[in-house]
């Protein structure tokens, strides 16, 4: 039990310093800098929730929908919130996203799509079809964090 007590003290206090960090991180950004990396807490908040939600034993089906449609709306916006210029100061995006453009806007928008269809499933109140769309929503946020996206959100300023 003391074990137990331990390492979840141990993760509390990771998680403080993780969300301090992410806190201090941000107040350095401006402008649509700043702007997206909000959208990207919020759409993170919104999948745990929704991650939550799915393996509860009841979920509720206004809160599915909802929060699917949350996701979906700012990554209907994710293309916008990276105009050219916007790659200096603090930042976690990549370089490539403005060299590589094509390529980015070709993920942004099958990650938009993907987010729709998890839209189009948390309606059916089918939570199988839910959980599976919700699944190939992640491995596209994966995809780009891992293509276009400072590892660790870490760039060295």
């Amino acid at each position: 039990m003391a074990a137990t007590s331990t390492r979840f003290r141990l993760r509390l206090a990771a998680l403080s310093l993780l969300v301090a960090g992410t806190a201090v991180a941000h107040e350095k950004a401006t402008g649509i800098v700043a702007a997206r990396m909000k959208a990207m807490e919020d759409t993170a908040a919104q999948a745990k929730a929704l991650d939550r939600a799915l393996k509860a034993s009841s979920p509720d089906d206004a809160d599915l929908r909802a929060r699917a449609e949350r996701i979906h709306a700012l990554a209907h916006d994710l293309h916008a919130m990276f105009p050219p210029g916007s790659d200096q100061g603090h930042t976690y995006a990549r370089p490539e996203i403005w060299t590589q453009r094509d390529g980015f806007q070709q993920l942004t928008r099958a990650y938009d799509a993907a987010t729709e269809r998890l839209v189009e499933a948390a309606g059916t109140r089918t939570l199988p079809a839910l959980r599976q769309q919700f699944t190939v929503v992640r491995r596209h946020c994966l995809a780009c964090h891992e293509r276009f996206r400072t590892p660790g959100g870490e760039r060295g300023y």
